[in-house]
C-alpha cells in the first residue's frame, strides 16, 4: 500500500525548511551544515511529533475509534502533541505517566491538561509504560469506550509513516540543492523517527547515511527495537525485497538516562546553536544529538543535516530553571531615571 492510500489527518504545514547554517559553518570552519527545522511544523509546538500523529489519529479516526492512549514521562513531547491533536479531531485523550503523583506541572503535561487529557500514574518505571498503555486501553474498552493504545513516542509501524513521508520531503529539498547524498544526525528517543526515515529512503533509493543518537534507552536495546520497526513499517508498505538494515547509533554523550544535568558538551553545543544561529535546543533530545552533529561536521564526505525535531516547551522551561546571575544582568538593567516611577 502507498503512503498516500492511509488514512491520515492533516496537522502540520509542510514542507518545513531546511536551511544553511552558514553563520555556525563559519564559526567552526566546517560545513556544510544544513538543519531540518521541525521545530517549525506548525502544530501546537509539536515539532516532528506531528509526523507521526497524522497518521495514527487518522489510523484511529478510520477505525471509529473514540479515544487514544498514550504515555511517556511528564515532559513528554509526545504525549503534550497526542492531546492537542486528539482534541482537534475529536477523540479524547488518556495520558499514563510513570511513578506516582507529582505537585509540580511540566509546560507539556499543562497543555495536555488545557486539551482535556486525563492523566493516571502507572506506580512503576518508565521501561514498563507500554504494558501499562495497553492495560489502560483494555480497562477503557471493558467500560464502552472504543480506545486505541498507542505506543511510547508513537512508536510503531503507523507512527513510522509520518517520517517515511519526510524522506520525500528531504529528497526533493537536497536535489534542489544539488546535493543527492547525506549524512543525516537526529536524536531517537522511541525510534519511529528513524526508523521512517531509514525506509523511506530505502524505497527512493537514497545513498544517505543515518546516524541516530539515542537518547532514553541503552543503545543494544535501541538497536532490536528499530529492528522490528523497520520490518513493521516496510511490511505496511508492501516494500519489495528484504528490509533495510539498522543505521548506525551513538550513545549520546551522557548515556542513556530519562533526565539529569546536560554534560559539559551539551551545554557548550547548545549555547553554540542558540548564540550562532538561534536554534533553540531541548535537554531531553536535540541538546544530546547536537554535539554528534559538530563532530561529524570535522569530517570529509558530503554534507551533514541536523534534523530538528522540536521539543521548544521543554527547552525554555530549562531556561526558567537556571539561576539568575547578577554579574550577568547588572551590565544591562539600567535603573530608573529621576522622576521615574
Amino acid at each position: 500500500m502507498m503512503i498516500a492510500d492511509r488514512p491520515r489527518v492533516e496537522l502540520g504545514t509542510w514542507p518545513t525548511p531546511l536551511v544553511r547554517a552558514r553563520r555556525l559553518e563559519s564559526h567552526l570552519g566546517a560545513g556544510p551544515l544544513l538543519i531540518k527545522r521541525d521545530d517549525l511544523s506548525g502544530f501546537a509546538l509539536a515539532g516532528s511529533k506531528t509526523r507521526p500523529l497524522e497518521f495514527l489519529l487518522g489510523d484511529a479516526v478510520a477505525a471509529g475509534r473514540d479515544a487514544i492512549v498514550v504515555g511517556g514521562v511528564p515532559t513528554s513531547n509526545f504525549c503534550q502533541a497526542a492531546a492537542v491533536a486528539a482534541r482537534v479531531v475529536g477523540l479524547d485523550c488518556h495520558i499514563v505517566l510513570p511513578g506516582q503523583p507529582r505537585s509540580k506541572l511540566t509546560a507539556n503535561l499543562a497543555m495536555a491538561l488545557a486539551c482535556g487529557a486525563q492523566v493516571t500514574f502507572s506506580a512503576g518505571p518508565r521501561a514498563e509504560l507500554d504494558e501499562r498503555i495497553q492495560e489502560r486501553a483494555a480497562q477503557l474498552i471493558r467500560a464502552g469506550c472504543s480506545a486505541a493504545a498507542i505506543p511510547r513516542g508513537g512508536a510503531n509501524a503507523v507512527g513510522t509513516l509520518g517520517f517515511c513521508r519526510a524522506a520525500q520531503e528531504l529528497a526533493e529539498q537536497l536535489s534542489a540543492r544539488g546535493h543527492d547524498r547525506a549524512r543525516i544526525v537526529l536524536a531517537v528517543g522511541s525510534g519511529a523517527s528513524i526508523a521512517g526515515l531509514l525506509v523511506g529512503a530505502h524505497a527512493l533509493a537514497r545513498p544517505w547515511t543515518l546516524t541516530g543518537v539515542s537518547v532514553s534507552r541503552p543503545q543494544a536495546a535501541m538497536a532490536a527495537h528499530l529492528r522490528a520497526l523497520v520490518s513493521g513499517s516496510a511490511e505496511l508498505l508492501d516494500s519489495a525485497g528484504p528490509a533495510p538494515s539498522v543505521p548506525e547509533l551513538v550513545q549520546s554523550p551522557g548515556g542513556h538516562r530519562e533526565a539529569g544535568e546536560p554534560t559539559a558538551d551539551e551545554r557548550s553545543a547548545t549555547e553554540l546553536a542558540l548564540q550562532t544561529e538561534g536554534l533553540v535546543l531541548d535537554p531531553d533530545y536535540t541538546a544530546r544529538a547536537f554535539p554528534t552533529v559538530l563532530r561529524q561536521l570535522a569530517e570529509e564526505g558530503p554534507p551533514v543535516v541536523f534534523w530538528h525535531t522540536g521539543g521548544l516547551p521543554s527547552a525554555i522551561s530549562s531556561y526558567l530553571r537556571a539561576d539568575l546571575d547578577p554579574d550577568a544582568t547588572a551590565a544591562t538593567v539600567a535603573p530608573p531615571r529621576q522622576g521615574t516611577p
